[in-house]
């Protein structure tokens, strides 16, 4: 069979050699021209040929990310076109039963929390994020690599390495490849794609009408997912869904109480106050839905939950002194993220918030949408003060200090975003 495959960039060299080695006839396409020597020498040595552009030649199928505009085919007749995502679901083999999770926010998240609840049920799980590769249990996490690619590709390289593991988490970048259990956290912005050719929803869609077994949605988006299930089996979170988290209690930096039901199944438990409770309401609810779609109580999601604090760097809560320090620390920091959590410490009620954000290099600091910044904030009326943390500097609208302490003295929530830098 001739092959196409486009896009050396987000994973294409992998399918390539994945063709190539089971005898086709494989040419690929470095679209965006950053392929490396050795990488091309690579896919040459197994037969591979690798062009600049689509050759204006007949092919049996064609295989393109679905963020890759069609126009890169160019002149190239494809019999058959397909996506990355679809091409690994065809090639992948997994020896045990696999969950993917794609969706707008809460990927890494939803993926780490449900490894953790089924590992807390004596699984061994292997989890992909964009963390890294782990392998979970009941004693921790192992790290098996600590940078990976959340592209469609990375699944296969996976799937190819056989680990010894009784179940597989795996986050997946706009859409599923096809999995046992498949989970969408939100659609939210319908970004476009392709050069505006397609949009997000195209990716989830895909995912959803790839599904081998349960598909997870929230249930507000029931009337978009529910038409394209082919198994009919699906589960919903959120409020009048299948699995429903309501929270009481709210108080910045104390335990709060939550209520789970599942089904016919119904738990409570405490949830720590070490971290924003309310930024993680999506993610709640789409991990106990994969959980409970895969067997586990209420009662065991429940007592998970009671002992999770939260994703490391993301919205972590420390009292001193009976003031508030609120610490986001990540490459995703940005305008969005830091309005989203303001909006979480309005569900707390909180009055007089001190935000300060600190980028890692003056780069870093260019780069960095600062206007936006100012706007999401003033749609706040609890933030009080605002600052720029070296090497920004004082600017307009800005407080430059040298340190946290100088804006922890000055109000009593200090909401702390370090821009790590952008992956």
């Amino acid at each position: 069979m001739r092959v196409l495959v486009l896009d050396l960039t987000h994973g294409g060299e992998v399918l390539a050699r994945a063709y190539a080695r089971r005898g086709d006839d494989v040419t690929a396409v470095d679209v965006y021209g950053t392929s490396t020597a050795e990488l091309r020498d690579g896919l040459n040595a197994l037969g591979v040929q690798v062009l600049r552009s689509s050759p204006p030649e007949p092919f049996d199928l064609g295989v393109a990310p679905i963020h890759c505009p069609d126009r890169h085919y160019g002149e190239a007749r494809c019999a058959e076109r397909i996506t990355h995502h679809r091409a690994v679901g065809r090639l992948a083999s997994f020896s045990h039963p696999v969950v993917e999770v794609t969706g707008a926010h809460g990927k890494t998240s939803a993926c780490q929390l449900i490894a953790r609840m089924l590992a807390d049920q004596g699984k061994k799980v292997l989890l992909l994020t964009s963390g890294g590769l782990d392998m979970v249990d009941a004693e921790g996490v192992q790290t098996l690599r600590e940078k990976v690619s959340i592209a469609p590709p990375t699944l296969l390289d996976v799937a190819q390495e056989r680990y010894d593991a009784d179940i597989g988490v795996l986050e997946v970048s706009l859409g599923g490849t096809g999995a046992d259990v498949s989970v969408i956290t939100t659609i939210s912005d319908d970004y476009a794609i392709a050069g505006g050719t397609r949009r997000a929803f195209d990716g989830k869609v895909q995912m959803v009408r790839s599904a081998r077994g349960t598909v997870v949605f929230p249930e507000e988006e029931r009337q978009l997912w529910e038409p394209h299930v082919p198994s009919g089996r699906s589960v919903t979170f959120g409020p009048g869904g299948d699995v429903q988290i309501d929270v009481e209690g709210l108080s910045l930096g104390r335990p709060a109480r939550m209520r789970l039901s599942a089904g016919d199944e119904a738990a409570t438990a405490e949830l720590r106050g070490d971290y924003l409770v309310p930024a993680y309401r999506t993610v709640f609810g789409a991990a106990a839905a994969a959980a409970f779609s895969l067997g586990t109580s209420a009662e065991a999601i429940a007592r998970t939950l009671s002992s999770f604090n939260g994703a490391r760097g993301r919205g972590e809560v420390s009292v001193e002194e009976g003031r508030i320090l609120v610490r986001d620390r990540n490459p995703g920091v940005s305008a969005a993220s830091i309005e989203w959590e303001l909006q979480c410490l309005d569900t707390y009620d909180c009055r007089d918030v001190g935000v300060a954000i600190e980028p890692v290099s003056i780069k870093v600091c260019e780069k960095l949408d600062l206007a936006a910044v100012r706007s999401a904030i003033e749609k706040h009326a609890a933030v009080t003060g605002l600052y720029l943390m070296p090497p920004g500097g004082e600017r307009d609208g800005f407080v430059a200090v040298d340190s946290i302490d100088e804006v922890r003295e000055r109000h009593q929530v200090t909401l702390w975003c370090t821009k790590e830098g952008y992956l």
